[in-house]
């Protein structure tokens, strides 16, 4: 009887000790969510994930026409990539600067097969113009 009771306590306070480290984990996730959705290059992660997401859905313009302030910025961040990360920059800001330019990457990486094939289509339509127009009587 007196094994049960110990069993129970401790069960008790196992749980207690559990419920007390998720809290404690819950408040650090949303105080880290805070950090990040209040970082000053969040917005621009937000774009580049963005449009990450169009190039997939195949709801694109040709990087070759669109040149926006905030692939400018993307610009920018690469070409700082190169210098050595400064002693005061934080964690979260070389977090941040890394996954943005990685999506970066990845979307013009992603583009890249897209554009080929819209420049080859492009050509064989010219092709075919040119055949018709040449084979078309005077």
């Amino acid at each position: 009887m007196e094994m049960k009771k110990d069993e129970n306590s401790f069960l008790q306070n196992m749980k207690h000790e559990i419920n007390q480290k998720t809290k404690e984990e819950e408040e650090e996730n949303e105080i880290l969510k805070e950090r990040i959705s209040s970082h000053p290059l969040y917005g621009l992660l937000l774009h580049s994930h963005l449009s990450c997401l169009k190039v997939c859905s195949g709801d694109f313009d040709l990087p070759e026409m669109v040149n926006t302030v905030d692939d400018l910025a993307l610009t920018k961040l690469s070409l700082h990539s190169d210098s050595p990360s400064d002693a005061t920059s934080s964690e979260l800001d070389q977090f941040m600067e890394a996954y943005c330019l990685t999506l970066r990457e990845l979307k013009e990486a992603m583009e890249k097969p897209i554009i080929e094939t819209h420049r080859f289509m492009d050509a064989v339509y010219n092709q075919l113009n040119d055949i018709v127009l040449s084979s078309s009587p005077p």
